[in-house]
């Protein structure tokens, strides 16, 4: 009789209620890199998807990762239930609003099926042998992998390092004696998306110049200078500032019977804002604006080659310079 009671009571008592729904922004953790997404930005738009703030309780955590060095790419890991959600994305040059809005819908579909009924998708249950599909077939499905049973331990990510190669050509001024012209190839490498380790070669060549009636020089310069560069990484463009020093050697090149071409050091301190718009993945146009300030300034002089140690008249490189220059800049990698 006893054992029949308790039996009954058991049966009679009621079921434990299901853990209470958690917030969003609890289960969201974002790793911005590159991008521009910020978490309050990002549980806006996914709570605009879900239609309200709240995930079911088996959602452990959502964690969102932006590409270290690329501004359009991000990785998306949710833990449900022990199993792991995982999702990249990659569109090509969206806006910031864009790609909070994008991500917010990835989160959205991967926490709840509704959200994805609601945009075309047919939603097939895991027991019916057959992953989900959408009949549009530019929206590829989930990934789902299952932890259970997981005993390594999930790889640490590294930052990537890129590779940047970038061709320069503009107006020189005061670099050389007067007006000039030159350009500049260029080879990068950033590991962070705040900086940049830079190394490159450059030449200009400043047209025919008087000394005197009698002496006319051609001067110009080759070197060669390594910078880093701060930078601040933004969806579609990336201000950076440079600086570092630079070596080179400037020929006067004269053109007059007597005077003799006379090579000299040059040494240079530069300082550079620069100014990088991404017009598609891998292709960028750049704008600089360079200050030179010649460390060892060699002057153009005429000598008198039947009075030793005689100079004449001189033409000076100026104390301080400018580059004014446009280019292109290519991502290898």
């Amino acid at each position: 009789m006893l054992v029949a009671l308790f039996t009954a009571g058991l049966l009679l008592a009621p079921a434990p209620s299901p853990p209470p729904p958690r917030p969003l922004r609890e289960a969201l953790r974002v790793e911005p890199g590159a991008t521009c997404l910020t978490p309050d930005a990002l549980a806006d738009a996914a709570t605009t998807w879900l239609g309200r703030d709240t995930v079911d309780a088996s959602v452990a955590r959502i964690d969102v990762r932006g590409d270290p060095t690329r501004p359009h790419s991000v990785a998306i890991a949710l833990e449900i239930r022990g199993e792991l959600v995982e999702r990249t994305l990659d569109p090509p040059r969206p806006t910031c609003s864009d790609l909070h809005a994008l991500v917010g819908l990835a989160i959205a579909i991967a926490v709840d099926a509704a959200v994805l009924e609601g945009l075309g998708y047919e939603v097939i249950e895991p027991g019916e042998g057959s992953v989900p599909q959408a009949q549009d077939p530019e929206r590829p499905p989930l990934q789902r992998r299952s932890r259970r049973g997981e005993t390594s331990e999930v790889p640490v990510r590294r930052a990537s390092v890129s590779v940047v190669a970038a061709v320069r050509g503009g107006a020189w001024l005061g670099v050389l004696p007067g007006l000039a012209g030159g350009g500049s190839v260029q080879l990068e490498l950033g590991w962070r998306r705040w900086v940049d380790l830079r190394a490159g070669l450059f030449g200009g060549y400043g047209g025919p110049r008087a000394l005197d009636a009698d002496t006319v020089v051609t001067p110009s310069l080759v070197g060669g200078r390594i910078d880093v560069c701060a930078a601040l990484a933004r969806p579609r463009v990336r201000p950076r500032l440079c600086f570092g020093p630079a070596a080179g050697a400037l020929q006067s090149g004269a053109k007059s019977p007597g005077v003799q071409a006379v090579v000299a050091p040059w040494v240079a301190l530069m300082v550079a804002p620069e100014l990088r718009i991404w017009a598609a993945k891998r292709f960028a146009f750049d704008l600089a604006v360079e200050l030179v300030v010649p460390v060892v300034r060699p002057v153009l002089a005429e000598r008198d080659p039947s009075k030793q140690g005689m100079v004449g008249e001189s033409l000076p490189v100026p104390p301080v310079g400018a580059v004014v220059s446009l280019g292109v800049a290519f991502t290898i990698r």
